[in-house]
């Protein structure tokens, strides 16, 4: 079954700003087998730019499954709280069924592409509240802006 496509550039910046905001306090988790492991943290590494992955701890940012575990393939996700104003696209993406971990404000995006995209932008898996600046400078040579001068 296949996923859902990656977002557009204009789409991909909408996103990306709202959740790099410090209230929505966005965390990328990813679970996923053994055998999507290297695959995973080879893309992962060239995305962040060799950024650290977080310890694996089963119910963390990052979970390694044993392939006789009756998972697909990888599952990337973005748990939040959601900010208003928060962009149309937004609402679309997000589910409120299976909050995370029972707590309420939390809303889940499960969207593997949409998180690859996002390591990208200079998120890492894991709690990005304290990240702004690398988001910035990721966001910054991702999506140059283009002046008159040019």
């Amino acid at each position: 079954m296949p996923g859902k496509p990656p977002l557009s550039d204009d789409d991909l910046y909408a996103v990306a700003t709202y959740l790099a905001q410090p209230g929505v306090q966005a965390e990328l988790h990813a679970e996923l087998p053994e055998r999507h492991r290297a695959q995973f943290e080879t893309e992962y590494a060239e995305a962040t730019r060799e950024h650290s992955l977080p310890a694996e701890q089963r119910g963390g940012s990052y979970y390694v499954w044993g392939d006789d575990t009756n998972k697909f393939g990888r599952e990337l996700r973005i748990y939040f709280i959601r900010v208003a104003p928060e962009p149309p696209l937004i609402q679309g993406l997000y589910t409120d069924h299976g909050k995370w971990h029972g707590r309420s404000d939390r809303y889940r995006i499960n969207h593997s592409d949409l998180v690859m995209q996002l390591f990208e932008c200079g998120f890492v898996l894991g709690d990005n509240s304290a990240n702004q600046e690398r988001i910035d400078e990721f966001m910054r040579q991702r999506f140059p802006v283009v002046t008159d001068d040019d």
